[in-house]
């Protein structure tokens, strides 16, 4: 017969003693850092009851299983107020996933080392940004491991949201009116380079000349034909309370044209309902954005692993919800033992539209896994929930040539205005058109994407 020692009022009690105290202090039955340095997994961290949804609701919920507006309010304190609002109102369905544990599987091998090999070597200096301890850009890895404030929760995701060198993404975006009816539909390619921090790629730490670099995002609209050839390019300061340089090509017009500042609330496309601010959920510079606060902790259901489909065609995820059945991505959720929520506002920024943000960050990796963001009075106003997975090729599926045979990525994103509840959903798809295709670590992206030169070639790209 198993006992449960640390039950959900224990555990509630726990996290909010901790909370109440100012503590950041990771894990529970050992510090998160001791378990995952010595084998690289955080079962050792947590009790079972954290680790197993069964456990957690006493056999009420199961992995395998599917949450539903039927069961919900079992795990209500689960999950953020958004995620519940669809699934107990507007019929999303999201199967449960077992809790992975290997932190291999949950960030690249390369950072994960790093992490551990860099723990102690950085610090927050007097202007706010992170260096190394003689004063040096960041040279990679989670430079907070064990973080004491809110601050060090956040330079984490602020410094690389990807966690490799260079990533890029093929994303297919649906944006869907309050039924779940696609209005709008696009196809892009996003790439995102490294400049400080690097760790796989030469040279490493650091690109030559460009150490006042933090990355370069550069990418390109790809479908439908009327925005086909829209190019950007993010050119991103290391010190990070001054805004990016932002670019972006217009074939219509034939050039670049500097992107203005104050459009970092507004969408970039039609139908979008996610502004710039809210890419990875930390969109802007760090330090134009202030009052940092833990306000919670504790354990959340969340997709932070298991959430790719990649035995369906591209990739791409079934859906499900909304009075057209097609609304949300049919997505799972596990039980992530612990998250950090943050708290913040956008002080440099006094017409923006949003008052603040709260963040839910995995304790395991200090990846962001939802947002939701408030109006200026008040309201719940957005969601910006986001699933990753450890992608990892198998000899029966289809895999294009180029693709990595293992990697991890974000997955999917809803991104819900919780108001119109007008929805962009969008993925990582394999592939898409032009034949660009999903790949980490390739020395040639900064090149082919991230150069004004390579902006004024989005418009032969399709």
């Amino acid at each position: 017969m198993h006992l449960t020692k640390y039950d959900e009022g224990w555990t509630r009690r726990h996290f909010l003693e901790q909370v109440g105290k100012g503590m950041f202090a990771a894990g529970v039955l050992s510090p998160l850092i001791v378990a995952v340095g010595r084998d690289g997994n955080c079962a050792t961290a947590y009790p079972p009851e954290l680790l197993s949804i069964e456990a957690y609701t006493k056999g009420e919920l199961k992995t395998g299983g599917v949450l539903s507006a039927a069961n919900v309010d079992i795990v209500k304190d689960l999950l953020d107020p958004g995620a519940y609002w669809q699934i107990k109102h507007d019929n999303r369905w999201v199967d449960l996933a077992a809790t992975e544990t290997n932190l291999a599987r949950l960030m690249p091998a390369p950072y994960l080392q790093a992490t551990l090999s860099n723990k102690g070597k950085h610090r927050i200096f007097p202007d706010g940004n992170v260096y190394t301890l003689d004063g040096k850009p960041w040279i990679g890895g989670n430079p907070f491991p064990e973080p004491q404030s809110a601050a060090e929760i956040l330079w984490a995701n602020a410094l690389n949201w990807s966690r490799y060198d260079s990533q890029a993404y093929p994303v297919r975006d649906f944006d869907t009116d309050a039924d779940g009816n696609v209005q709008y539909e696009y196809a892009s390619y996003y790439v995102e380079c490294q400049t400080v921090g690097r760790l796989a790629l030469d040279p490493h730490p650091y690109m030559r000349g460009r150490e006042s670099q933090l990355r370069i995002v550069g990418g390109t609209v790809l479908a439908p034909a009327d925005v086909s050839g829209i190019g950007i390019l993010q050119v991103w300061a290391y010190d990070q309370h001054k805004l990016p340089g932002y670019y972006i090509y217009q074939p219509r017009i034939g050039n670049a044209r500097a992107f203005p500042t104050d459009k970092r609330f507004e969408p970039q496309l039609p139908g979008n309902t996610f502004f710039v601010t809210e890419y990875h959920m930390t969109g802007d510079p760090l330090l134009t954005w202030s009052n940092f606060k833990l306000v919670g902790k504790g354990p959340m259901l969340g997709g932070a692993s298991h959430c790719a489909d990649l035995d369906q065609p591209n990739w791409m995820h079934r859906t499900c919800g909304g009075k057209s059945g097609s609304k949300y991505w049919r997505t799972r959720m596990e039980l992530v033992p612990e998250v950090f929520i943050i708290e913040m506002e956008p002080t440099s920024y006094p017409d923006a539209p949003i008052s603040k943000k709260k963040i839910w960050f995995d304790a395991r990796t200090l990846y962001p896994v939802t947002m939701i963001c408030y109006d200026r009075q008040g309201r719940m106003w957005k969601q910006w929930e986001s699933g990753s997975d450890y992608y990892e090729r198998k000899p029966s599926m289809q895999w294009i040539e180029g693709t990595p045979d293992h990697f991890v990525s974000w997955s999917y994103v809803h991104a819900h205005d919780l108001l119109s509840n007008r929805m962009s959903r969008f993925y990582c798809a394999q592939t898409v058109p032009g034949g660009f295709h999903a790949t980490v670590d390739e020395q040639s992206l900064f090149d082919d994407f991230c150069t004004m030169e390579a902006l004024e070639r989005s418009s032969v790209r399709n």
